[in-house]
């Protein structure tokens, strides 16, 4: 019984994985199905895999913050790197980055 439920499962997912169909509907509700599945995953994974470059920034920012702009670690300067691609102008300065990294994450 057991090869006979993997062999349904593999003869009806080719079809899916293939993505053969030929019926207009079904071609409608496959699109209006993933692409917004897809915008929101995309989304997502931009929400909480960008501020992870901030999150572990975090020291070095104290460290920027503490001793008057003289220490700048590696973390911190990929994190304002990635804030001056990531975001337009007007910058923060990098004080104000590092006063918002160290306070908010």
């Amino acid at each position: 019984m057991k090869t006979l439920g993997v062999i349904l499962l593999a003869l009806a997912s080719t079809t899916v994985v293939a993505h053969e169909n030929n019926d207009p509907i079904e071609k409608a509700m496959f699109i209006t199905t993933i692409a917004p599945l897809l915008v929101v995953s995309g989304t997502t994974a931009l929400t909480i895999y960008g501020p992870a470059n901030m999150k572990s920034a975090k020291a070095d920012a104290l460290a920027f913050i503490g001793s008057d702009g003289e220490i700048r670690g590696a973390q911190f300067e990929q994190a304002v790197r990635y804030y001056h691609s990531a975001y337009g102008q007007p910058h923060m300065t990098d004080e104000q980055l590092a006063l918002a990294i160290a306070t908010s994450l």
